[in-house]
This record gives C-alpha cells, structure tokens and sequence, in this order.
C-alpha cells in the first residue's frame, strides 16, 4: 500500500482542520504518547504517521507478538503487575505455551483468538492485527468523534450562559474562542 493511501490520512486531515478551525493545540491533541498506548505502535512510528512519513511494517507474526508484548507491558494487573501467560491464556481460552509461542513470534493467532486476546486485555478489536495505518486511523477517529463532541459540549455551554435560542456562523467569526471572547466583549459592554 503507498503511503497515499494509507487510511489514517484522511482522519489525519479531518482533525488536522478541526485543530485549525477551533483554535485547538496541535501539540495537546495529537500527542503522539496517548495514541501510542492506544494504538500499540511504539511513539517514533506514531510520529511517522502524524507528519505524514511512511509507516513502518512488521512482519505479521512479529507485529502481534510485539503488540501483545505491548499489552503485557501497558495493561497491567490490579497490583501493578504484568499479566502472565497463564493469566492471559486463561482469559483466552488457550494454552500458556500457546501464548509463549504467540510472544516469540512463532505462532499467529485466528481472528477468533486474536478477539478474545483483545477482550481479556480490554483493547478495541484489531488492535492486535491492524496494520500501523489502520490503528493510527482508529486512534484518530476517535479523537476526532471526541473533539468533536467537546465543540458541542462548548457551544450548549455558550447558548446557555448567554440565552441564545440558536446560534449561526453566517458571517460570524471562525472559531469557537473568537465567537466566546466576542459575546463575553458584548456582555461586559452591555453592563456599562
């Protein structure tokens, strides 16, 4: 696949112009350490991926014995500490030296196992078989869907601390922030 038509570009671009048009920090929301640790891919890759560079992929194999690595390192048990192969061959109905197969590399897991690997460790579905641009995609959407209910969020707000009955952007300011500090300008003046 050419990196054009990788599919966390489009995601990339739709947030990348909500971040413009609410006045949102870059930085703060796409910080690649969060999307790293929901996504499996380590930070540089995640990088690579924001700024539009190529994704580097693994061997399939290797991909999910990395990822559930991963897991074993960032989802951890309630005392802290790293689930152990019984644990999680319990948890997916498989054999601890099954599991030691899948984290050497030596095994790959049917969907169907793959599935309940990712319910035991509470992670969306694909998260051990997505390629690098499919989980960065996921990643985006949803903090796209989120960022984008905050913007809700922030204009019920607003119509209910001015009492507005609607409010267009017709002619309006651009953003959010614009639209606040022009109503916050008006109310100040108003009590004068």
């Amino acid at each position: 696949m050419t990196d054009e038509g990788a599919p966390h570009l489009k995601s990339l671009g739709l947030l990348e112009e909500l971040i413009e048009k609410a006045d949102l920090d870059r930085a703060a929301v796409l910080d690649p350490a969060p999307l790293s640790l929901s996504t499996g891919l380590p930070v540089s890759v995640v990088r690579s991926g924001l700024s539009r560079g190529p994704l580097h992929e693994t061997d399939f194999q290797e991909q999910v014995a990395q990822r559930l690595d991963f897991l074993r390192e960032t989802r951890r048990r309630p005392d802290g500490l790293p689930y152990s192969q019984a644990e999680i061959a319990d948890g997916a109905g498989v054999t601890p030296q099954w599991v030691g197969e899948l984290l050497k590399g030596r095994k790959v897991p049917s969907l169907e196992l793959a599935a309940r690997i990712e319910d035991f460790f509470k992670v969306p579905r694909g998260f051990l078989t997505a390629t690098p641009s499919q989980a960065l995609n996921r990643a985006l959407e949803e903090k796209l869907a989120g960022e984008q209910a905050r913007q809700l969020v922030d204009l019920r707000e607003l119509k209910e601390r001015f009492q507005l009955r609607s409010i267009a952007f017709r002619g309006a300011p651009e953003t959010l922030a614009k639209m606040r500090d022009l109503l916050d300008f008006i109310m100040n003046d108003q009590q004068k």
